[in-house]
């Protein structure tokens, strides 16, 4: 039997005495993906961070990967053992504009992990040219598009060889043209098996490339199941409502 890879019970956080996540509890198996929809301030943001220890939750319970972790008091030793075993895309890239293509992958690998340089060049290599990037392994940021530099970003996670990516809206910065080459290589990672919690408003995409989602409202779970499912026929009837305020006429007519 397979085990959880990640679970969590009782997650809580407030930001200026508004509660942005009220009690969150949820798991997640090896290989799924994980799409995490709902309006803005929902808190779905705020979960994956939370989740990833890039923000101190209030209160909750986080196993990873066999091992406990406190959301809520967690010092940096215990986040930077979470960190190498986990990989996070951003919504704004988060890339060194001073460093390359290339630099901006090998750098986790040799001031976090130590790695030689020969070694961490070859693994950036082979991960740019997983997304497309390979040509542009020697350009900086600003000669890149929105959507080449999110590929990096994604590269940058895919060398650290995570058990799980952590997607905030990965789409969300690019102009629409340039969104279907991020999501092109997002739905590749899929087919490789890597697991992954994405956080998107894109609905098509998240009803095709994933194998789960979670709808959020208010800081709370509303519905949660198997994508197939969650689409033909949601239980809640918020989430109906608002699979029908975001989905295409022919997806309206489904409902």
């Amino acid at each position: 039997m397979t085990e959880t890879l990640l679970e969590v019970k009782n997650l809580h956080k407030t930001f200026d005495h508004a509660e942005v996540l009220k009690g969150v509890s949820l798991s997640v198996m090896p290989g799924e993906v994980v799409a995490i929809v709902g309006p803005s301030g929902a808190g779905k943001t705020t979960l994956l961070r939370c989740l990833n220890m890039l923000e101190r939750a209030d209160a909750g319970e986080l196993v990873f990967d066999g091992e406990h972790y406190d959301p809520a008091g967690f010092g940096r030793r215990e986040a930077s053992k979470l960190h190498k075993k986990t990989g996070f895309v951003f919504q704004d890239y988060n890339l060194f504009a001073n460093k390359t293509a290339m630099e901006n992958v090998t750098l986790g690998l040799t001031s976090g992990r130590g790695m030689n340089r020969h070694k961490a060049e070859e693994i950036a290599a082979e991960m740019l040219r997983k997304v497309g990037m390979e040509e542009k392994s020697d350009r900086f940021p600003l000669h890149l598009s929105g959507g080449q530099q999110q590929r990096v970003a994604i590269a940058r996670a895919l060398a650290a060889d995570p058990k799980i990516i952590y997607f905030d809206e990965p789409t969300s910065a690019l102009d629409p043209e340039l969104t279907g080459e991020v999501l092109e290589v997002i739905r590749k990672l899929k087919d490789s098996g890597i697991t992954m919690m994405i956080v998107t408003h894109e609905l098509s995409f998240a009803r095709d490339v994933s194998t789960r989602m979670i709808f959020m409202e208010e800081g709370s779970i509303i519905e949660e199941g198997n994508t197939r499912e969650f689409f033909a026929d949601p239980k809640n009837e918020r989430t109906r409502a608002f699979i029908g305020m975001n989905v295409d006429g022919t997806e309206k007519e489904e409902q």
